[in-house]
């Protein structure tokens, strides 16, 4: 590895937490993925714009939404900062990875450059998809025009490829 590449892999490691082994790390992100599915569920339900049903077409639903509350700073109105409405969006994206594709699923792996640190990937074939952080100040994300990176993103690694 390049030293570029080593000083970017140690500045990722920064941001993952750090357990004492892989099955704490396994409790603790089944149960991530599992409160902030029901809390985006929660606030879904009052919300009359979005609805959690898990279809590939609600991600662009669920973005359309997220820069409605960016762009009138109504995070606060739903109850929820937006970091933490981020973090919702990254689990749903995963969620609908593995449900919707037959090869996706979730795995937790240690960080190879920092030992103790995990992290939570989408698996599918020989491609991993880092999901913590991954939406992270999305609205300044480049090339993302018309706000719909999200979907586009799960076309590109996770739709199934037609024969």
């Amino acid at each position: 590895m390049s030293k570029d590449g080593l000083v970017a892999a140690l500045k990722y490691s920064q941001d993952l937490i750090a357990f004492r082994d892989s099955k704490e790390a396994e409790d603790f992100f089944s149960t991530y993925r599992t409160s902030l599915l029901e809390e985006l569920e929660e606030i879904s339900a009052g919300s009359g714009v979005f609805t959690p049903d898990y279809s590939v077409d609600s991600l662009d639903t669920l973005e359309k939404w997220y820069f409605y509350l960016y762009e009138n700073e109504s995070f606060s109105r739903i109850g929820e900062t937006k970091e933490a409405f981020e973090k919702m969006m990254e689990i749903y994206f995963g969620e609908i990875a593995v449900r919707s594709s037959e090869e996706a699923n979730w795995i937790v792996r240690e960080f190879p450059f920092f030992k103790g640190k995990y992290e939570l990937l989408v698996k599918k074939g020989l491609m991993s998809m880092s999901i913590v952080g991954k939406y992270q100040n999305l609205q300044s994300v480049q090339g993302n025009k018309r706000k719909n990176l999200m979907l586009r993103e799960y076309k590109k690694y996770f739709q199934p490829q037609k024969k």
